[in-house]
């Protein structure tokens, strides 16, 4: 029996994209900097240390190239995966996070 591939859910193709992401959630705990590891038109995904809850609300500014003004959005964040490799010592965090608004 052959497994059914997944139906891809996104809107807006990704493309990858190592940028420095500054980054403030809606309980104001102060600014982060996380990575991101790749962008849509929908939406971002970074790399944390820390787990951020489904659900809250950020405040994010990054630049796409080194000569464009930074971009500023406010997300949601509506993914967190653990990485579960027994062989990474640094236990990255992936997190998912859909934009609501490009200022």
């Amino acid at each position: 029996m052959c497994a059914r591939p997944k139906k891809e859910k996104r809107l807006f193709p990704r493309k990858p994209i190592r940028t420095q992401v500054v980054f403030e959630n809606e309980d104001s705990e102060g600014v982060l900097y996380f990575f991101s590891t790749d962008i849509s038109l929908g939406g971002i995904f970074i790399e944390s240390d820390i787990p951020i809850r489904v659900g809250t609300q950020v405040f994010l500014r990054f630049s796409v190239d080194e000569k464009a003004r930074p971009i500023q959005a406010t997300g949601e964040v509506v993914r967190v995966m653990r990485d579960s490799s027994e062989l990474s010592a640094q236990k990255k965090i992936g997190i998912g996070i859909r934009f609501l608004y490009l200022h």
